[in-house]
This record gives C-alpha cells, structure tokens and sequence, in this order.
C-alpha cells in the first residue's frame, strides 16, 4: 500500500496550486494502520470473533482517523487515506485468514505421522481443501497485483521518468514482498503435498532456503537493473503509440457529424388534468413508508455497530485484561524470533512454541474460563502454563509427543524421570487446587522443567 500511496502521490498532488493529499502524513498513517491491522486481526482469530466485526471495526478505525485528521490539520489526507486504507485492511485480512486456514490444516494432522497421516487425510480432507482454495485466491489476488502494477508502471508517469527515488525504492520493496508472499504460498502447497505422502517437518533447513529466495531476488533485481535503460525502467516502443492514439481521440470526435433532433417541448401539467393527481392520502402514506425505512435503516445500522460494544465477551475481554497479555506474549514471540534467526544454533528449549504447546495454552485458557477462578489464580496458572510449554517443545523435539487426551502428568510420565514427574504432579495440583502455590513449589516447579531438559539432553549426548 506504501507503493501505490507514492506512485498515486505524483499524479494527485499539483504543487502548483498547494492542493497536497499525499504527504509524509499519509505515509505515516499507512505504516501504523499496517501494524494496528496485523495486531487487530490476530486477536479477531484468537477470540474467534465474527466475519462481521471486521465492519464494525474498519468503520470506527475510519472514524478516528477523520478525528486524527481534523485535530492535525490535515484536512486533505482523508480523500485518499480512506479508501487506502480500507483496502489494505481487508487484503490484509484476506492473508490473515490463509494462516488461519493454514494453522487448522496442521493442528489437524499434528497428532499423526507416516501411514497414520495418510489414511486420516484420506478420510479426512476438509481442511486441506478448504487450504487448497485459499491458496489458489490469494495466489490470484498476488498476480492480479503484480500485473496490474506492471501496467501502472508501464503506462504510467514511470515511463517518463517523473517517478521519485522512494517510489522507485518502494516498487522494489513490493515487487520483493511478493516474491516472499509466493514463496510463502509454495511452502503451504508443500505441506500439503508432502502430508498426503505422510511426512511432516520435511524442512530442514529453513534458514537457507529464505536466503535462496534472497538470492533469487537479488539476481532478478540485478539482470533488471543491466538490460535496462538509463531514463525508464522499461523501455517500450508501444508506450509511444499508446500516448498518440489518446491524443487522436479528441480531434477525431470533434469531426463527427451529428445528427440534428428535433426540439420538444415540455408537456404542461394541465395536460392531464386536475383528477389524474394523487390524493393527498397516498402522499402520506408514501411519506410514511418513506421515513418509516429510513428509521429502520438508522435503527439498524445504530443497533449494528454499538451492540458488539454491550456483549458480555468483550466486557471479560476488557476486565481479564486480554489485550496486555496479548502485546507481552507477542512482545516476546517477537525477541524469540530474533533470537532463532540470528543465533547460529538455535536452543531447542528456547524455541517457538510447536502445536502442541500452543494447543495445551488454549486448553487451559479454556478450562479456567469454564471453571471461573480468581484472578490470581489465573494469573499463577498463566507463568505455570508458559513453563510447561516449553517442556511440551522440548518433548516435541525428542519425539514425545503431547496430545490433548493426556493430562499434565500423564504426559510427563512419558520423560521416565522423577523430576518431570514432581512437575507433573505440581502442575495439577495448582490447576485443580483453589488455592495458590506457595513460593517454594512454584519455584520447585520450575526448576524440576528445567532440570528434566538439562538432564535429558545430557543423557542424549
């Protein structure tokens, strides 16, 4: 959206006459709502909100974004900003539901592998035909931009060399998100692939496979930067021929003949005499019917957009404060992420959490909502959980594997050792029990976890 914010920025502003719509404001407005729309969208997954929501939600963003334009002086960036940024709103949720999509196709077949896999997708393909159908729409939505870009750039001001050095800068930017959003729907058609044949986890090496994508653009950007011109980006000869037949269009009208109509004069009410008016009684009722729809037209639209706001799901959302345990785990997901990316070998106790981990989240999540516990209960049940996580993944990555049928120390009985089992037993304990852990069996807790994967690993090696 950045991209088409700039090229549009040298064919609406006309400096000449100050009339400026798209400015650094505007660029601004069209970075922050990127990351509050990703941020929206995946609590909008996690709370499972309605399909209608994203109307009540974009209408209001809308809303506030003409108050942030009037108490800043910016009154012509709305003309534009709106319409951009209700498009990039719902692309942007059109790529989040792929995830979705995406995320219910692997939880789906987490709890198999080999033959098992096989012959449950065989009996059970749903989701991985409804993932096939989203890839193939978001790979149309992907062409349809790129061709359409393409067209804009050829036959745009592009072409005359009138385009900035951001404009350039950003088309190169989109060109590449695409070449990743392509990568990225290539990766998901694998995995469907590749879970019908009854393998999972068939990447290995992740790392070098998105610097090969690097590389693949890079080179691209290279062998376009070579076989083109000094002045244009694309030189074409038909770009010349296209600007001249527009010109011929208006000196080819204006040699037409048209042909002369004769003149008629307007028909005189009287014509049709008093009697064949309306009564004054179906003016009435015409009047009525008229405002009565308008009424319930408002009545409904009103009842539409503030109802959401008196439902008891987001007076809990709001008091169990949802929405700052949200930003912190995303917070920390995001330094996670860093840290995988760069560290050279990535510690497999540290890792993102797997399926399994994230599927035992919502399982508690969902049992303290049923059994409504105190606040600090839920609290203490949240840092206990995060660590039990991470005792899921280590698992995961040594082949034991959590399904949701095993409870908290069935599952780690699985490990055979005495302080996974004393981790176990803590964990129901505080999860059944009203009552807190005192510090001490907190901490025992959380230092049997890490001791069952120090001890672990060092048996493995």
């Amino acid at each position: 959206m950045l991209t088409v914010t700039s090229i549009f920025s040298t064919v609406i502003n006309n400096y000449e006459v100050d009339r400026v719509l798209i400015d650094w404001f505007s660029y601004l407005i069209i970075i922050a709502s990127g990351i509050i729309f990703t941020i929206v969208l995946q609590i909008f997954t996690l709370e499972k909100i309605k399909p209608a929501m994203h109307i009540v939600f974009i209408v209001f963003y809308l809303l506030i974004l003409l108050v942030v334009c009037y108490f800043t002086g910016k009154t012509n960036a709305p003309y534009v900003l709106l319409v951009l940024t209700a498009i990039q709103y719902f692309l942007q949720a059109g790529i989040n539901e792929l995830f979705i999509f995406h995320d219910k196709f692997t939880a789906d077949c987490e709890t198999f592998e080999g033959k098992e896999l096989e012959q449950h997708l065989f009996h059970n393909n749903l989701s991985a035909i409804d993932l096939t159908e989203k890839i193939k729409g978001q790979q149309a939505i992907m062409f349809a931009l790129s061709v359409v870009m393409f067209i804009v750039l050829v036959f745009g001001k592009l072409s005359e060399g009138h385009f900035t050095p951001l404009t350039t800068v950003l088309v190169a930017i989109f060109y590449i998100s695409v070449l990743f959003c392509c990568f990225m729907l290539s990766i998901f058609k694998n995995d469907i692939f590749y879970a019908f044949l009854g393998f999972k986890n068939y990447i290995s090496h992740g790392k070098k496979l998105v610097g090969a994508v690097l590389l693949i653009a890079a080179v691209s950007g290279g062998a376009a930067a070579v076989i083109s011109s000094d002045t244009p980006l694309i030189k074409i000869k038909y770009v010349e021929e296209y600007k001249e037949s527009k010109e011929k269009k208006p000196q080819i009208m204006s040699e037409m003949n048209y042909l002369n109509l004769p003149d008629f004069e307007p028909v005189n009410d009287d014509f049709y005499g008093k009697e064949s008016k309306p009564s004054w009684i179906i003016d009435l009722i015409f009047e009525l019917i008229k405002y009565a729809a308008i009424i319930a037209l408002i009545g409904g639209a009103l009842y539409f957009f503030i109802k959401p706001f008196f439902t008891r799901h987001f007076r809990v959302f709001w008091s169990e404060g949802r929405l700052f345990k949200f930003l912190r785990e995303l917070w920390h997901d995001f330094i996670d992420f860093l840290k995988y990316i760069f560290a050279k070998s990535p510690d497999l106790s540290n890792k993102y959490s797997t399926v399994q981990s994230k599927k035992f989240h919502d399982t508690m999540m969902d049992f303290l909502k049923k059994t409504k516990r105190s606040k600090e209960k839920i609290e203490e049940i949240d840092r206990l959980t995060k660590h039990f996580m991470r005792l899921i993944d280590f698992g995961q990555s040594q082949g034991i594997k959590y399904t949701q049928t095993l409870a908290p120390a069935e599952y780690t009985a699985l490990f055979k050792m005495s302080a996974a089992n004393k981790a176990g037993l803590l964990f129901e304990k505080a999860l059944y029990d009203k009552n807190t852990l005192s510090s001490e069996e907190e901490k025992e807790f959380i230092d049997n976890v890490n001791r069952v994967i120090s001890e672990y690993q060092g048996n493995q090696e």
